[in-house]
C-alpha cells in the first residue's frame, strides 16, 4: 500500500498539478506563451528551488514534510510567483491565465501564512488539487468536477505516507476550496 500511496503522491504533487493546470489554460485560451511561462514559474522553478534546498540539506525531501522547513520553501515560491507576474506584465496574457496566476499567488500566500502564523501544516497536495479542479469546473467546463473524486485518494496517500494527519488533509481541502471559490467570485 505504501508504494501505491507514493505513486499517487507523486502524480498529484503540487508542481505537477501547476504544470498541468496552466497547460490546460493554455489549451483553452490558445495563449501558449504566458500559460507555459506560468507552468514553468509555478511548477518547474519551485521544484528546482526545492531540489537546490535538498542538495544544501536545508530541506529533507521534495515533499517538504517538516513543518519547520516549509516556511522558507513557501516564501521562495511566493517570490517565484511574483517574478512570474513581472514576466506576464510584458506578455499579452489572457485574462484567464492572469486569474489562474493570481489564484496561485493567493493559494501560496494563504498556505505560507497558515504555516508561519497558524503553525498548521495543511496538505498542499489536496488543497491545490481541489483549488484547481473547482476553478476549472467554474471557468472551463463543469466536467472538471469529476476530478474532485481524486481528493480522498490524494488525502489517503498523504496520510498513508505519514506526511499529514487527517486533520491536516481536511484543512488543506478547506483552504483550497476557499481560494478557488473566492477567485471565482472575484473574477
Amino acid at each position: 500500500m505504501r508504494r501505491a500511496a507514493s505513486v499517487v503522491s507523486e502524480i498529484f504533487a503540487p508542481w505537477v498539478i501547476n504544470i498541468g493546470f496552466f497547460l490546460v489554460l493554455g489549451a483553452v485560451t490558445k495563449n501558449w506563451v504566458p500559460a507555459t511561462a506560468s507552468a514553468i514559474g509555478t511548477g518547474v522553478v519551485p521544484m528546482v528551488l526545492i531540489l537546490v534546498l535538498m542538495r544544501s540539506k536545508d530541506v529533507g525531501g521534495h515533499h517538504v514534510t517538516s513543518k519547520r522547513q516549509r516556511g522558507p520553501v513557501l516564501v521562495g515560491i511566493v517570490v517565484c510567483v511574483l517574478a512570474l507576474i513581472g514576466v506576464l506584465c510584458v506578455l499579452a496574457t489572457d485574462p484567464l491565465v492572469w486569474t489562474g496566476v493570481l489564484m496561485a499567488l493567493a493559494f501560496v500566500v494563504l498556505f505560507t501564512v497558515m504555516t508561519a502564523v497558524g503553525k498548521i501544516k495543511a496538505s498542499i497536495h489536496v488543497g491545490l488539487w481541489l483549488c484547481v479542479t473547482v476553478f476549472l469546473a467554474g471557468e472551463v467546463s463543469p466536467l472538471w468536477l469529476f476530478a474532485v473524486v481524486a481528493v480522498p485518494v490524494i488525502g489517503w496517500s498523504r496520510v498513508a505516507l505519514n506526511h499529514h494527519t487527517v486533520g491536516e488533509v481536511s484543512v488543506g481541502a478547506l483552504l483550497g476550496l476557499m481560494v478557488s471559490c473566492v477567485t471565482l467570485m472575484a473574477f
